[in-house]
Formats: C-alpha cells, structure tokens, sequence
C-alpha cells in the first residue's frame, strides 16, 4: 500500500500524511459541498504520480469536466490527450433516468470496470447516487462487493454520493466496506463560504490527523485548508 500526496501540505498533514492506493473511498456531501472539486484533486495528485485515472460521471461531459478542473488550478488536458486520464460520461441521449435504467448502469458500471482494470489505476465515480435511485439492496451490496474485489487486484475506487439517494442501512454498508470515508458539508465562518471536511474512517496511514478540516475553494489557487485558529 502507498500514501497518495494530495499535493496540498496542509491538507496532507491533516489526513495524516495523504490518502492510502489501494483502497475504498468513499466520499459522502450535499449538493454544493465539494465532493467533485474534492476527488478532481485527489484525481490530479494521483496523475501526476503517475498513475493511469478513469473516472465516470454523471455531473459533466468530457469538455465540462476537464473545464472544471482547469477552473481550479488543476490543468489535466495533457493526461487526457495523453491517455492516462480517461473520462466516461454517463448519459443517455433522447432518454430520461429512471428506477430501471439506474440499476441497469450500475450493473454496465461494474462490469466495465472489471473487463477494463488493466488499464486504469484508480477509477473515480461521481456520482454515485444516480447509480443508486431505489435500487435494490442485493444489487447495491453486490456491487461494492465488486468494487472490494477491484480494490484486492490493487486498484483505488472513489465514490462520490448524495445521503438522500441512499438509505441509512446502505450508507452503514458502505461506510463498513471503505478503507476511506469522508463527509464535506458547507458551512459559513465570519461570513465566508467553506467546506468542512469529516474524517470518518481514514484506514492506511500512520501519521496523526484531525477529524475536521476546514477547506475553501478559491479560484485563483485552487483547493485550500483553512488556517483557522
């Protein structure tokens, strides 16, 4: 197992020197709260280690996402050209989401993942709660069963979801399965707009770590711990 330098001192120091590859993340947050912003930059560290990143979403298209992380001082055209990033948008043209068609792509999800590991190190998939609308609990346990099973064969997933999109009993699951479970809410300090960090669950590291963090994202440098006293 390797400790992933998220490229942010603060921040690393905070989580106890990084995030452990391989392994389960699960990353839990409202709307609005960062968890996009968050796993772009875990993606980014990851990348510039080295490392080959696939990720799936269900927020942006291809040209979306690679404009988002450039938004945030996190640049990863050249990964994508090069093809060491890969990004999979989830759409379905002329369709609309429903009950069947979530649980069908969660099903496409984990098989694409399993026939393509070879080609990828660490697969990000946000997010998680389109995937997750009412579907049933056996498909849900089978399919982070399958994620631990990517996990053995050293590769990194991180989940990103909505706690509305899954019922309690699932998010206890989850959270018992993941080597790595965060929660970023929002919050206002003196007026400002920041992020708070929650470290549930950090398996895999050895230094010391606080249990909240207090983050914000600013334009001109990108993700930041706040120096708050």
């Amino acid at each position: 197992m390797k400790v992933i330098s998220l490229g942010i001192p603060e921040l690393d120091r905070d989580l106890g020197g990084g995030l452990p590859h391989p392994s389960l993340i699960s990353v839990e947050g409202d709307y609005g709260s960062g968890k996009t912003i968050f796993v772009q930059q875990i993606a980014s560290a990851m990348l510039n280690m080295g490392l080959k990143v696939c990720v799936i979403t269900s927020e942006a298209t291809v040209k979306e996402y690679l404009s988002m992380m450039r938004s945030v001082k996190l640049d990863a055209d050249d990964y994508y050209l090069s093809g060491q990033l890969n990004i999979y948008p989830l759409h379905i043209e002329g369709g609309r989401w429903n009950d069947f068609l979530s649980s069908f792509f969660l099903k496409v999800t984990s098989n694409f993942l399993e026939l393509k590991k070879r080609f990828y190190d660490a697969v990000i998939i946000d997010s998680l709660s389109v995937l997750t609308v009412n579907t049933p609990r056996s498909e849900f346990l089978t399919f982070v069963t399958r994620m631990k099973n990517l996990v053995s064969d050293e590769r990194t997933v991180v989940t990103t979801f909505h706690p509305e999109f899954l019922s309690e009993d699932t998010i206890m699951k989850l959270r018992a399965s993941s080597d790595v479970y965060l929660v970023l809410k929002n919050a206002s300090i003196s007026g400002l707009d920041v992020k708070v960090l929650r470290v549930v669950k950090l398996w895999g590291v050895s230094g010391e770590r606080k249990s909240a963090i207090t983050l914000e994202i600013n334009p001109q440098i990108g993700l930041r711990v706040m120096p708050l006293s």
